[in-house]
């Protein structure tokens, strides 16, 4: 009875990754609508991808995998089997680059995916609120994939991609931060001369 159960909410979380929002968010967020869960788990998404290439490119991570017998190329060896893993591509700097790398096409795709959809009505915008297991899938395939690329000059090109875009992200993030800053400087001065309480000024002052 109590397999019959678990085979029955297993069932129903799995229909979740397939629906139009994920089990356990709705059941944390109830009043939260689709868009908001989406962001939050493309989030999530970005996040583990972040924690990933921080553990691949921590100090001695090479010299751990290398103790694994039978995986990395001159590390420890098993009766019968060589080591054919080149443990390189997947630690140090050449992993993040192509961790995101993955991360960057999988984002690219579903922004094409989604372009002119600007309302949740939209067919499309069923593919950017539910699939989740799929997406996941799907991003574990591209990240796969990255580390199978040839070194070549796939880690330059990359690199100035990086440096490119690290450079316009800044850039963006500047302008933003600026325009929110002057927008609470506008309704602070507005609400003080509006107001005889001089704790807007003072507000202002310190902000």
């Amino acid at each position: 009875m109590g397999a019959c159960m678990a085979l029955c909410s297993l069932a129903s979380c799995a229909s979740c990754l397939c629906g139009s929002a994920p089990c356990l968010l709705c059941g944390c967020c109830p009043s939260s609508n689709n868009s908001t869960i989406t962001r939050l788990v493309f989030s999530f998404f970005l996040l583990l991808g972040t924690v990933v290439s921080i553990i691949m490119i921590l100090p001695g991570m090479e010299a751990q995998l290398r103790k694994l017998p039978g995986f990395c190329e001159g590390g420890t060896a098993l009766p019968g089997f060589d080591n054919q893993f080149n443990c390189d591509v997947i630690v140090g700097y050449k992993s993040v680059y192509r961790m995101c790398f993955a991360m960057t096409c999988f984002f690219f795709l579903f922004s094409i995916i989604m372009i002119r959809v600007r309302s949740s009505k939209d067919p499309r915008a069923a593919i950017q609120n539910g699939f989740w297991f799929f997406k996941f899938l799907i991003l574990l395939g591209i990240t796969v994939g990255a580390f199978f690329i040839p070194d070549g000059t796939f880690h330059t090109v990359w690199f100035y991609f990086g440096l490119v875009g690290s450079f316009i992200f800044i850039l963006i993030q500047l302008i933003l931060l600026i325009d929110f800053a002057h927008s609470w400087n506008k309704v602070w001065v507005e609400n003080a001369e509006k107001s005889d309480n001089k704790c807007w000024f003072a507000g202002t002052i310190f902000t």
